[in-house]
């Protein structure tokens, strides 16, 4: 079976404790999150799903196709009742990743505490986990119904209850109703118990295989439990697919995401075929490693939701590589099982730090490993910034050093401490670029396609276009809205969404050549309008590829002069206001 009861905590002060420590980790994934509510603009699908469903909450014509049905049905909810802001657009992705990292603790069974613990903080922090649940996509929604889903799994598994139905259903519409990575979800949890039948059919162990059918004839066995499952799912379907009724193309809308989600297979090298990987070495390093180790821990183990784990894992990682479904929200359904493994590493782990000599020379070298590892990385950034053989090899002289200290505890002491010292200072140095990278992600380089998780961003640059918009027109007419502006269509998107306050703004092909506009805004290479003056700002930019030599990287990494120069497209706008008569 899965796990056992062992692993919950009976007495009262245990367990209030446990609750404690898991609503810190929530507040702290609260925390993490919301400091980045409103310092970025939103993207151009996130700018079109947020100006449809705040001009569909006020009765204008708007785009009803593409967009998440759950996301722009709530938003369209929020923006009725206020104004709406970039920070209101992304309060439902937020509060999804933010509860996300307690479902963690309806695993304790098979993680164990401190490895539910472990999850769940690995969840609040994770560089990913954190950029998608301020990304109005979908993408982490789907990631919370995927872990409910293993969480509601896990329990059937253990009660064999079947009235579970009803809650399994729920979460699979609202992943329907979320976005398009859902698809991958389904693919892999259809066609699991298929990979399990061909396992058994080949000799392996067949007791996975056995509790999956046993738990579903329990399931299907309860007629009433269905009735209650239909009837959420048609709630939930009329509420976040349909508006209420309200919107009949949130149908269409459903349907849109499968669209989507095949128009983002890459079939040919438009992309690297490791993306994935690639995203996960250089924002996940310490799930990813704890994860592998995770699996190495438990690689023993046939039950049900570990076999889940490993062939979701794969699976997940072929579908990146040779079918190519690589845009960067992939890497959160890939991360969930990387992450509940690591959890069980972090409960082997823990179990053996407990009978871990307590010798001053472990900690001795742990101080050491930690001094030359700062003290190189000192030398390596002076390196890059000005190369010179120099810094190199006062790097190899530190490394020499260190490795010698080890060999000398180790032929004093034997290999127990050097090895012990050595796993916990490589776990620092994931923690330490494991914390750096998210901040780096989510807090200073969100806007900079440099970063491989981001690919195109819009500037910050148009927060200060829709101030001096506002500012101008105040100005000109008295008032910060009624000032008569013209928009290149190609631009209602992202710029609708923040021109969104003026009552006389139109989008138009020929915007140049309107004599009524008072104020003008077009592509900073269209020709320039008569009798205007202008002002420039930057709209987007775009990350075109280009192989960049492991030194450039490397300066980019340790934030010397940027080292993507040329690799980058940039869009600007101008913003053109009419010459005041003479």
């Amino acid at each position: 079976m899965i796990g056992t009861a062992q692993a919950v905590w009976d007495d009262k002060r245990g367990l209030t404790m446990e609750h404690l420590l898991y609503a810190v980790v929530l507040g702290l994934a609260l925390a993490v999150r919301v400091g980045v509510f409103g310092r970025w603009p939103l993207r151009d699908q996130e700018a079109g799903l947020a100006l449809s469903a705040w001009r569909f909450a006020r009765g204008l014509p708007a785009m009803l196709r593409g967009h998440s049905p759950l996301l722009f049905h709530v938003n369209a909810l929020l923006f009725f009742l206020t104004d709406g802001s970039d920070a209101l657009a992304r309060l439902l992705s937020v509060l999804f990743g933010s509860s996300l990292v307690v479902l963690p603790y309806g695993l304790r069974g098979y993680l164990g505490r401190t490895g539910a613990l472990a999850a769940s903080v690995l969840l609040a922090l994770s560089p990913s986990m954190v950029y998608f649940s301020w990304a109005v996509d979908g993408s982490v929604i789907v990631a919370f119904c995927a872990l409910g889903l293993l969480v509601v799994g896990a329990d059937l598994l253990e009660s064999h209850r079947p009235s579970y139905a009803a809650v399994a259903t729920a979460l699979l519409v609202l992943a329907l109703m979320a976005g398009p990575s859902v698809y991958t979800l389904l693919a892999i949890l259809l066609t699991f118990p298929v990979a399990l039948r061909v396992s058994a059919r080949q000799g392996a162990d067949g007791g996975g295989l056995h509790d999956l059918r046993h738990a579903w004839c329990n399931l299907a066995a309860d007629a009433d439990s269905w009735r209650r499952a239909l009837s959420v799912a048609a709630t939930l379907f009329l509420a976040a697919g349909l508006g209420f009724v309200y919107n009949p193309m949130g149908l269409q809308m459903a349907l849109d995401q499968f669209g989507k989600w095949v128009g983002d297979f890459h079939f040919v090298g438009t992309s690297p075929w490791y993306r994935a990987p690639l995203l996960l070495l250089l924002y996940e390093g310490l799930p990813l490693f704890l994860g592998i180790v995770g699996f190495v821990v438990a690689r023993k183990r046939r039950d049900v939701l570990t076999l889940l784990l490993r062939y979701w894992l794969i699976f997940a990682l072929i579908l990146s590589v040779l079918p190519g479904y690589r845009p960067p929200s992939s890497i959160v359904l890939i991360l969930l099982p990387l992450v509940l493994a690591a959890g069980q590493a972090a409960e082997y782990l823990t179990q053996q730090i407990r009978h871990m000599p307590r010798r001053p020379l472990f900690w001795g070298l742990l101080a050491l490993s930690l001094t030359v590892t700062g003290a190189a990385y000192v030398q390596l950034a002076t390196y890059l910034s000005s190369p010179a053989s120099t810094y190199l090899l006062r790097i190899a002289a530190l490394s020499v050093f260190a490795v010698s200290a080890y060999a000398f505890v180790w032929s004093l002491v034997g290999p127990d401490v050097p090895l012990r010292a050595a796993a916990v200072w490589l776990l620092l140095l994931l923690l330490f670029g494991w914390i750096r990278a998210g901040v780096r992600l989510n807090y200073r380089r969100a806007d900079d396609v440099a970063e491989p998780m981001v690919v195109v961003s819009t500037s910050p640059q148009v927060l200060e276009l829709s101030g001096a918009a506002a500012r101008l027109s105040s100005q000109v007419t008295g008032d910060e809205r009624t000032m008569t502006w013209r928009v290149d269509e190609d631009l209602e998107v992202p710029l609708g969404w923040y021109l969104r306050r003026f009552e006389r703004v139109s989008y138009v092909r020929e915007a140049a050549e309107q004599p009524d506009a008072e104020a003008v805004i077009l592509p900073a290479g269209a020709p320039a309008p008569s009798e205007y003056v202008g002002l420039r700002f930057a709209l987007r930019s775009r990350w075109v590829g280009g192989r960049q030599s492991l030194f450039e990287w490397l300066r980019w990494w340790t934030e010397q002069k940027s080292a993507v120069r040329g690799q980058v497209v940039e869009e600007a706008v101008v913003l053109w206001v009419k010459k005041p008569p003479q």
